[in-house]
């Protein structure tokens, strides 16, 4: 055979070929690199706003619940204050009676 009848190929176009299908093949990693890590960060964030908004629901209840006790322990005592005054009175009303009735017997 002669050499014009062989179809000769050319080691740098050869070689060029090669690196082009690489240079693709690292492409398409890269690029599907990019979207699984895409979807890890949207996936983080979505887990992180999901625990910021449940953080911010038990920190409101917290607050309600702080509040109600303060409320209920300011009431709780005003009523032992009333409660004390009530017994005061009735002792100082009972000291003048017995007073009274000693002056009389005295």
């Amino acid at each position: 055979m002669s050499p014009d009848s062989t179809p000769s190929i050319d080691p740098n176009a050869r070689e060029m070929a090669d690196l082009k299908k690489t240079i693709s093949a690292l492409r398409e990693q890269v690029e599907a690199g990019r979207a699984g890590t895409d979807a890890r960060v949207q996936e983080a964030v979505a887990t992180a706003q999901q625990e910021i908004a449940q953080l911010r629901s038990t920190t409101a209840a917290l607050r309600q619940a702080l509040e109600e006790e303060r409320h209920d322990k300011e009431r709780r005592v005003r009523e032992a204050l009333r409660a004390a005054n009530d017994e005061i009175q009735q002792l100082k009303a009972a000291v003048n009676a017995l007073r009274e009735e000693l002056e009389k017997k005295g």
